[in-house]
């Protein structure tokens, strides 16, 4: 080989390396699901973490959305994740009652009071737990729950005040057994449909409500369905990044810094997101007809505790558990 043609071969080892593609670099991708609309701040802030991913990465791991549930409903995607047919999944943290039970105290409505109250629990070795068995025992980590949303509210066509309001209204709930027990023991009829199908349940009459959180009402346009914002604050609980843990494992130690780093950044830009748009949000949907409506949510909490009590009663997680988390506040 000519001096000349060395230099040049030189140059572009070095150029490649340079870039993030260097000879030898392996390119992988990941597939993220999600359940929320295109424009809903949960699916623009997973687009954020992707970009965050492949720049902190130098483009050698690519997270491509799926957003909408395109890959499927809530509970056939935490399945998929478990077997390894998706690498990631974005949810609320309540979904993973769906398969280790403990984290039912997760999604309990009213269990926690606010963000702080929640934190507090994060800080806690009963969430270190939850934490340990959700990987030990489904091979699922957890990536990032710093994801913090605001507090859930109702939506119905009609206003409500108390929970005798809500005597034979259908409302339309998650596949989360904390959900259904809990608004059921208040005279509602539940009904589970899919998040990516429930303005359609709205609209079509199959449900005469369903409970948001705040920040995601006006992306997802359920307030043009359901006009009343009944403001119940009943969850707080916060959107987690999840990860199959043998394809995380199998990452170099560079890459796994990149995807951490990006899944915390990215859940500070979600939580300043929602909480920025919301007011004019807000505003928006009041101009659309939406009414917003104040309730003394210490009415709700009392029939949510009486349930919270017989849950825990059946196992539904560790004894003690929800006094140990109301004694948080």
């Amino acid at each position: 080989m000519s001096k000349k043609m060395g230099g040049i071969v030189a140059f572009l080892v070095v150029t490649l390396s340079l870039s993030g593609v260097a000879f030898g670099a392996e390119k992988i991708t990941w597939r993220l699901g999600g359940v929320h609309a295109v424009t809903a701040p949960e699916t623009v802030g997973l687009k954020k973490f992707s970009e965050m991913v492949d720049q902190k990465t130098q483009g050698r791991l690519k997270i491509e959305i799926y957003p909408a549930g395109q890959l499927g409903a809530e509970v056939p995607q935490l399945e998929n994740l478990i077997i390894g047919t998706q690498e990631m999944f974005g949810n609320v943290a309540d979904w993973n009652e769906n398969i280790v039970k403990d984290w039912g105290i997760i999604g309990m409505p009213f269990a926690f009071d606010n963000v702080a109250h929640v934190q507090k629990f994060q800080r806690s070795t009963e969430y270190e737990q939850l934490k340990k068995i959700l990987l030990e025992q489904k091979g699922v980590k957890i990536l990032a729950d710093n994801w913090y949303r605001l507090p859930k509210a109702l939506l119905t066509k009609k206003p409500v005040h108390t929970p005798k309001d809500l005597v034979g209204m259908k409302l339309r709930m998650p596949h989360i057994k904390t959900y259904v027990e809990t608004w059921g023991a208040m005279g509602a009829k539940t009904i589970v449909v899919p998040w990516a199908e429930a303005f359609i349940a709205l609209k079509t009459g199959m449900a005469d409500g369903m409970d948001s959180p705040l920040g995601s009402i006006y992306g997802q346009k359920f307030h043009q369905a359901a006009a009343y914002v009944i403001l119940t604050n009943h969850l707080v609980a916060p959107f987690n990044l999840l990860a199959n843990n043998k394809a995380y494992q199998k990452l170099p130690g560079d890459i796994l810094k990149g995807l951490n780093d990006a899944a915390l950044e990215a859940g500070d830009f979600y939580t300043k997101l929602v909480e920025e748009r919301f007011g004019p949000e807000k505003e928006k949907m009041v101009k659309e007809g939406a009414t917003f409506i104040e309730v003394n949510p210490s009415d709700f909490a009392a029939v949510a505790q009486k349930v919270a009590e017989k849950l825990e009663a059946e196992g539904n997680w560790p004894k003690g558990l929800f006094a140990k988390v109301r004694s948080m506040r």
